[in-house]
């Protein structure tokens, strides 16, 4: 639970969010218990490294995040998304500073070693828009009363395989029933038994492109020694039943790419149990216009 380490900010700035997000809604969530909720929620406040627990990797804050882990991360989604279709391994709630506002998921999927190999094979940056704006709208009908649509624009960036650092990028732009634009950047992060996916959600006039934007996020994040992608031992360790082309079809769509093996048939099977096809997580950025209606900083009580 929040201790007074400048909660009473923090909490407001979340409430109101949460609140704007449902205002024009015919069906308001109730404000007492949204604040109950989100006060009851296990914030690590203090920076420093955090150990997530089933993924091989740490994360580091600074002074200017919050931090959640494991079911305390889910239980903020379920309260923010109003469906319980995002189970992140943990959020960091970046509340002051210039990127204030901003949100970053933090998954890792054990599926074994993810070859790069088959990139071209399975993208082509048309055919995904259109299946990610169809897998967008079957988002939109799972939702609760009181939480706003997401409806896809366009790229803020193509999908793009950094071989070197065994990183996938891509990023979206959107807008909500409310007629709120935000971006979603996400990175596919590889490692020596699986792969960590990196989301991070902010505004437009925050983001510049997706290696910049999670830049900082893929820094704090960090694979435990021996589980680097450059750790991969041939013939020892496991080797996932996909390749890094059609993994980030099925991330970006939420469908099999058109080639689609046994083996992957088996493993977008796990998938669909976490609603996969759910790429983007609808936050409402509204700090800049409610941020009046409150005083005092992080660092007061």
């Amino acid at each position: 639970m929040l201790t007074n380490y400048g909660s009473t900010s923090y909490l407001q700035w979340v409430f109101a969010t949460l609140l704007a997000v449902v205002a024009t809604q015919a069906v308001a969530l109730d404000e007492d218990t949204m604040i109950e909720q989100i006060q009851a929620l296990d914030w690590q406040v203090e920076p420093g490294k955090y150990q997530l627990t089933g993924s091989d990797a740490s994360v580091t804050t600074n002074s200017d995040e919050y931090l959640l882990k494991g079911a305390e991360a889910h239980k903020y989604m379920r309260i923010s998304e109003g469906h319980d279709g995002f189970k992140p391994d943990a959020i960091i709630v970046r509340v002051e500073g210039p990127s204030q506002d901003t949100q970053v998921l933090f998954t890792y999927h054990d599926i074994g070693y993810v070859k790069m190999d088959d990139w071209e094979e399975h993208i082509d940056k048309d055919e995904l828009l259109k299946e990610i704006q169809s897998s967008t709208e079957a988002a939109n009908k799972i939702k609760e009363k009181g939480y706003p649509k997401l409806y896809v624009d366009g790229w803020a960036q193509e999908p793009y395989l950094d071989k070197a650092h065994a990183i996938v990028y891509w990023a979206i732009s959107a807008h909500t029933s409310e007629g709120s634009s935000i971006v979603n950047a996400k990175a596919m992060k590889l490692g020596r038994k699986g792969f960590s996916e990196i989301v991070w959600m902010g505004n437009p006039s925050q983001f510049a492109n997706a290696q910049t934007s999670l830049s900082p996020s893929l820094a704090a994040y960090q694979y435990d020694e021996g589980s680097k992608y450059a750790d991969y031992v041939p013939g020892t360790d496991t080797l996932a039943a996909v390749g890094a082309g059609a993994l980030a079809y099925k991330l970006i769509t939420g469908k099999a790419a058109a080639k689609t093996s046994a083996g992957l048939l088996a493993l977008l099977a796990i998938f669909a149990k976490k609603l996969w096809f759910l790429i983007f997580v609808p936050f409402v950025f509204v700090w800049k216009r409610i941020k009046g209606l409150f005083s005092g900083t992080k660092d007061s009580a």
